[in-house]
């Protein structure tokens, strides 16, 4: 069958299934109308098109989680938030990475937190763009709530929101003099203070938010000594401690100190400024790793024979490989005496200004300006033991300016409303620290580097929604990009003091390119319940130029990959809102792939290439259900199937050790689900209770698009378990929280080194338990 059949197919498929979930609800038309009216509570508001909209009268794909849903379910950090969304995979970063989420919506996503690199899931705080992985490692202070786009959003979120945007949305100030207090303990002496003050300087016109946080806890991975724990197969390495445990620290250990403050000037009715400034300060150690498995190729032979062996008098092999939760990993380079904390670090400072000005009753300009400076150490011993392998080190900045300009408006006694504008980024980074890979070419590699990297954006758009009768709207969008990045590699030999490329520091060619993207869509308002719509749209994540060659005749830029979705959708809710049901269903053209592969050349030195070949067809159902069968309990459940299929590889066809026409995308399991119920208990002059359970499940997933076997993580669930008092006058609370409930091991991701025989992965954290007290004033 032909790609247009199989989508044509499968697009009548599942409307059917659409039509036939709708065809029950229009006979309830007179009753769901009147119980809309009686019934407001559970009604869910987003801004998902720059304006307030109920959810469910919203034409996307669209998952929003309050402040409250978000404490309820024990989610500390942006990176939680992903398990209970359908289609969504949200997870920290491997320990190579840094302080990063990688993000895949749909099947399309971006694990490499390299800056020459583009996201392909856009996250916006405040409708401010964060534009690299490093640094997305969101802390959920003092948010209002979060909202989860799936789908390409290329037009309204231009960059790089090919597979879809996360948005983080804040409390704003506002005349109401309030303050909380929260501090939370628990295992691994966690130990978490949380604080907010709201205080009306002037009354209707100037108010202040301040909040801060501070995050506490020990690490879950035992770093130890091999030669102490082991001196019987230890050879010539030396022990660094002699006694007790042979224990030399932990890893996955957390140090956070955040605060946030906010400034809201409302002079008069036509004119609202808000002021913004953020400060995050991250001395956390490093990241949770340890060695998966060791497979022996010609190259970690060679280098046992010729240089571990005579040297050391031990080969490197599975002896390593022990306990998920212990690693041998010593930070240092017996072959050149190079030591490195083991660190995690992440500070950054973040500014921004909006200005909402109404120019009359039915237009409103927004002028929304920011400035953002991230930086950041982090190491990793990739082989985690104390022989000279793999010792990477990266210190990084990154600082970048965006101005947007947004006019909205509506025209024809409200037929029409559009929403026009543009954009504006440009972005510095640097990547500094040193890489130690001895194992590697004829006499190892061993460098520092000082790269630079530049990017900018502009881009203009214009987003209009008829409404040609009081049920039926139409949706066009078009935005205009214009994108470029430049990289300048500056890599010296040690201890030689050589330049690393024969011919000095360079420039590579400057990666650029220009394009359109397109949105169109019609919605339909059968009852007041019960709406479905159908959209075509495109979007695209950015090119760059491949970050980590090893000749300049490899630092080649690279273009953008872009994609085609096509979806159709139904927002529904029966009984007086007591349930609530939305479906998704859509297939997407991805073309023009970045893959990239990690392996030796033939000279023996590590080769990872990034380049665009080939396509795939992506096509998937989603479902989402919250039901609430009493007063005070809730039931919300999820699910999603994602079909990834390769169509062709183009020039990556055939190579060996590369990807083949039957891998599937990484980060994306095929099948996904949540369950979520709580239910609260009012006690009579006592207060509430309120117990919640989530299980969250998913199926394997692939980490590369090699899909090697040794680097899948299998199918698991998971479990978290919460219960709340609340008082009787709802000033304080307690609540006692245990994730992992049932203390299922699994790897958060796996990675297969440079080189290919050394295969290290982030264990998840077991089963931990939490005491949480809130006090409202």
């Amino acid at each position: 069958m032909s790609v247009g059949k199989r989508k044509l197919a499968f697009v009548s498929g599942v409307s059917s299934l659409v039509i036939a979930a709708a065809s029950p609800v229009q006979a309830q038309d007179g009753d769901a109308a009147a119980a809309n009216t009686a019934n407001n509570e559970n009604v869910i508001i987003v801004s998902a098109e720059f304006r307030e909209t109920n959810l469910q009268e919203t034409p996307l794909a669209i998952t929003a989680l309050s402040s409250d849903a978000l404490e309820s379910r024990s989610l500390g950090n942006v990176a939680d938030v992903g398990r209970s969304v359908p289609s969504v995979t949200l997870r920290m970063a491997s320990a190579g990475y840094g302080k990063s989420t990688q993000a895949y919506i749909r099947g399309i996503g971006q694990s490499d937190f390299n800056f020459a690199l583009e996201p392909a899931v856009g996250f916006y705080v405040d409708d401010v763009y964060h534009a690299s992985l490093f640094g997305s490692v969101f802390d959920l202070l003092d948010l209002q709530r979060v909202e989860i786009l799936r789908g390409p959003q290329g037009t309204l979120f231009g960059k790089n929101s090919i597979g879809g945007a996360v948005r983080l949305i804040s409390q704003k100030p506002t005349n109401d003099l309030e303050a909380s207090v929260q501090g939370t303990y628990g295992s691994y002496e966690r130990l978490d203070l949380r604080g907010m003050v709201n205080l009306p300087l002037i009354d209707d016109t100037l108010a202040l938010r301040v909040s801060a946080a501070s995050k506490q806890r020990d690490g879950y991975v035992d770093r130890v000594d091999f030669a102490c724990a082991h001196p019987d197969q230890a050879g010539n390495v030396q022990p660094t401690v002699t006694s007790g445990d042979c224990k030399v620290g932990t890893l996955g250990g957390e140090s956070v100190r955040a605060g946030r403050a906010a400034l809201r000037w409302t002079p008069d009715a036509p004119l609202e400024v808000n002021l913004t400034a953020e400060i995050m300060r991250d001395s956390s150690e490093g990241a949770a790793d340890s060695l998966i498995t060791i497979r022996p190729t010609a190259a970690l032979n060679t280098y046992n024979a010729n240089k571990l062996v005579p040297t050391y008098g031990i080969p490197f092999d599975t002896r390593f490989a022990t306990d998920p939760y212990v690693t041998y990993a010593s930070f240092r380079d017996l072959s050149n005496g190079r030591q490195v904390p083991a660190t995690n670090t992440m500070n950054s400072d973040s500014f921004s200004g909006e200005v909402k000005l109404d120019l009359s009753d039915s237009m409103v300009l927004r002028s929304i300006t920011a400035h953002q400076r991230f930086s950041g150490r982090f190491t990793q011993n990739a082989d985690n033991s104390p022989l000279p392998l793999a010792l990477t080190d990266n210190n990084v900045s990154f600082r970048q300016f965006t101005q947007e300009l947004r006019l909205q408006g509506e025209a024809l006694d409200g037929l029409l409303e559009w929403t026009t504008g543009a954009f504006y980024f440009e972005s510095k980074a640097k990547i500094g620290g040193g890489v130690s890979l001895p194992a590697s070419g004829a006499n190892g590699i061993v460098f520092d580097q000082n790269d630079q990297i530049e990017g900018k954006n502009k881009s203009a758009f214009v987003h209009v929604i008829a409404h040609p009768s009081d049920r039926l709207s139409l949706t066009a969008g078009l935005r205009y990009s214009d994108e470029s990045k430049s990289y300048r590699f500056d890599r010296t030999n040690q201890p030689s003091g050589t330049p690393f490329f024969a011919g000095g520091a360079f420039t590579a060619p400057e990666a650029t390119f220009d394009r359109f993207d397109y949105k169109l869509g019609a919605d339909y308002q059968w009852t007041n319940d019960l709406m479905t719509y159908a959209q075509y749209s495109t979007g695209f994540k950015g090119g760059g130029i491949n970050p980590r060659p090893f000749t300049p005749a490899a630092a080649v830029p690279f273009g953008p990959e872009t994609l085609d979705a096509y979806e159709i959708g139904l927002k529904s809710e029966f009984f007086d809102r007591l349930v609530r049901l939305n479906l998704a269903a859509y297939y997407s053209d991805y073309t023009n792939m970045q893959l990239s592969a990690n392996g030796m050349d033939n000279l023996n030195n590590p080769s990872i290439i990034i380049a665009n070949v080939g396509s795939a067809t992506i096509q998937g159902i989603e479902a989402e259900l919250t039901l609430y069968p009493a007063p005070g309990f809730t039931i919300e459940t999820s699910g999603s199937y994602t079909d990834f299929k390769i169509n062709d590889l183009g020039a990556a066809d055939g190579v060996s050790g590369g990807p083949t026409l039957d891998s599937k995308a990484p980060g994306t399991p095929e099948w996904k689900f949540s369950l979520g119920a709580q239910y609260t208990f009012d006690i009579d002059g006592f207060g509430a209770i309120t117990p919640r359970f989530d299980l969250y499940y998913q199926s394997k997933i692939f980490n590369e698009y090699t899909n090697n076997a040794l680097a899948v993580e299998p199918g698991y669930a998971l479990a978290n378990a919460r219960i709340t008092y609340d008082s009787p006058n709802e000033d304080w609370s307690l609540a006692l929280g245990i994730t992992n409930l049932f203390n299922e091991f699994y790897y958060v991701n796996r990675f297969i080194q440079a080189g290919g025989h050394t295969y290290t992965g982030q264990p998840s954290r077991p089963r931990e338990w939490s005491l949480t007290l809130k006090r409202d004033f």
